[in-house]
């Protein structure tokens, strides 16, 4: 409002006297306690704005106009709607809000006490109280289970530094034992082969002597059974001439059946054998007993065996095709050939016995037992070598026991268990949360899968948070790749909790997994004076393993 040109002056220094007065003593709304000495007039009743690009009456502050760039005149309309308004919120906490949520018609949730909407357009009731009373609920229970949490963190964080202690000493002690290790490995190894040597060198020397003695033994046998396989050819031979003469000599123009089939049969089989009937090498007799060949006695003898047998079913098949002729054929028609074969066939199955397809007068060769080895010597030098593949075997599992030991101590000092070695407690421990489809699982350090009719791969333990130093964040990267998508990963979001806790698990992207988890590892640490008495190691739900030690 304009001041009129004829207003006496004495009555505008007056009310200036009066505006000064009026405002000097009060704080404009929404302006924080902390902020009210940022919110007083000088002398001259002007004010600058906080920026200190403009300097204004303290009267236009709030006035629901913006003169400061910054916003700061206005800190209770929506004038400038950059700044923040101030609930005082008696009966909770105070509060601050967008200066541009002011008078919106929109009782905010911050402003419990409804200064924030004092333009009566709406109503907005002041239930501080109540809030105030649900919010000391609350933080009386988080500070329960922070309390508690801070209890079971103190023991992880003993626990994490005394184990990391005693990993350094055992390692340091391992390190000086593994020399000694190493060196009874080599001498153990080097005894084995010493004795290994003397009883390879022993069991070659008699084995020469066990082949000489094992060739006269097996001499008579090897000449019998070349006897027999060179009586086998010569029979074979005499089936295969009959089966020719009466092929050649039958008389083709009598049709009888029985010796057409016999006929074509033999056609079939000579053609099966290609030249091999035509002839039938033998090996010398001279070298019967092995001695002139490489080939052992008990090789021969089989070799020999074996080609007897061969030639025996093939005899077989021969006297079969003969006898078959005879108990077929027209006994009334007197064909010379035809009767040539049948009494050829009634000579020979004098000696054959067609069930066995064996000659009647040879029965099986008894081969005695081949020489043993187990002289007492060799026996005593078998017991020296088991006693010192005993000793290397214990020396070289201890070494390498050692040596692995060493290996995993060395890979858990290294490890990052965050401040204060707290996450040393929960290494290798694994959870468990299942949902309505899949149970999930991992174990911290190690791997996370997910399982339903069969386990995938989610990823394995990659680091802490996206700067690497966040603790209560860990990343378990590279799992299997998804169909047309990324490999999978998850990302594991750690809060507060008086026990070892999976509580979600959610997918915000493709074959992205979001677990949450409660644990003591994260609570904050808190003084003595605030905590209740020690409880015990907590009780980790879903699937957790025990864990006593790294």
């Amino acid at each position: 409002m304009k001041t009129s040109a004829c207003f006496p002056l004495v009555a505008i220094l007056a009310l200036g006297a009066a505006v000064v007065q009026a405002t000097v003593g009060s704080t404009p709304r929404g302006v924080s306690p902390a902020d009210a000495k940022l919110y007083v007039p000088d002398n001259h009743g002007q004010w600058k704005c906080l920026d200190g690009s403009k300097t204004i009456p303290f009267s236009a502050v709030n006035d629901d106009y913006c003169d400061c760039k910054d916003g700061s005149d206005e800190p209770g309309t929506s004038a400038c709607g950059t700044g923040f308004f101030y609930c005082a919120n008696i009966g909770h906490v105070g509060s601050s809000i967008k200066t541009s949520r002011v008078n919106d018609g929109v009782c905010d949730p911050e402003c419990c006490d409804g200064t924030d909407e004092f333009d009566g357009q709406i109503h907005c009731p002041n239930i501080c109280e109540t809030v105030g009373t649900e919010a000391k609920k609350e933080q009386e229970r988080v500070r329960a289970i922070q309390e508690k949490g801070s209890i079971l963190r103190k023991e992880y964080i003993e626990y994490g530094k005394s184990a990391k202690s005693q990993l350094r000493k055992e390692l340091e002690d391992l390190k000086a034992k593994i020399d000694e290790l190493q060196k009874a490995a080599v001498d153990a190894k080097d005894k084995l082969d010493d004795v290994n040597e003397k009883l390879e060198n022993y069991l070659e020397g008699s084995k020469n002597e066990r082949e000489i003695a094992r060739k006269a033994q097996l001499v008579p046998l090897i000449e019998e059974q070349t006897r027999r396989l060179k009586r086998s050819h010569d029979a074979k031979a005499f089936l295969l001439k009959s089966l020719q003469d009466l092929k050649e000599n039958h008389n083709k123009n009598y049709h009888d059946l029985a010796v057409k089939s016999t006929v074509t049969a033999f056609d079939e089989f000579v053609a099966s054998q290609g030249d091999e009937h035509k002839s039938e090498p033998l090996a010398s007799t001279e070298d019967n007993d092995g001695s002139d060949s490489e080939t052992s006695a008990d090789e021969r003898l089989k070799t020999l065996t074996d080609d007897t047998h061969v030639v025996q079913r093939e005899i077989g098949t021969l006297y079969d095709l003969l006898a078959g002729m005879k108990q077929e054929y027209n006994t009334e028609y007197n064909d010379e050939a035809v009767l040539a074969a049948v009494k050829i066939t009634e000579e020979f199955e004098l000696n054959w016995d067609s069930d066995r397809q064996e000659f009647k007068d040879e029965l099986p060769l008894d081969i005695p037992a081949e020489e043993s080895d187990d002289t007492p010597e060799a026996e005593k030098l078998k017991e020296e070598t088991d006693l010192a593949q005993a000793d290397y075997d214990a020396a070289s599992s201890e070494e390498s026991r050692v040596e692995d030991r060493i290996s995993d101590i060395e890979r858990k000092l290294e490890m990052d268990f965050g401040p204060d070695e707290t996450f040393a407690k929960l290494l290798d421990q694994c959870f468990e949360f299942k949902d309505s489809e899949y149970t999930y699982s991992f174990c911290f350090f190690g791997d996370a899968n997910q399982r339903s009719h069969s386990t995938t791969f989610l990823g394995k333990f990659s680091g802490w948070g996206e700067e690497g130093k966040k603790y209560n964040t860990q990343w378990y990267t590279g799992g299997t790749k998804c169909w047309n998508g990324p490999e999978r990963s998850v990302k594991l979001e750690l809060t507060c909790g008086e026990s070892n806790e999976i509580t979600s698990v959610s997918e915000p992207a493709k074959c992205e997994y979001l677990y949450k988890m409660k644990t003591p590892a994260v609570c904050p640490v808190l003084p003595e004076s605030e905590q209740g008495p020690s409880t015990s190691e907590p009780k980790d739900k879903n699937g957790a393993k025990s864990h006593d030690e790294l």
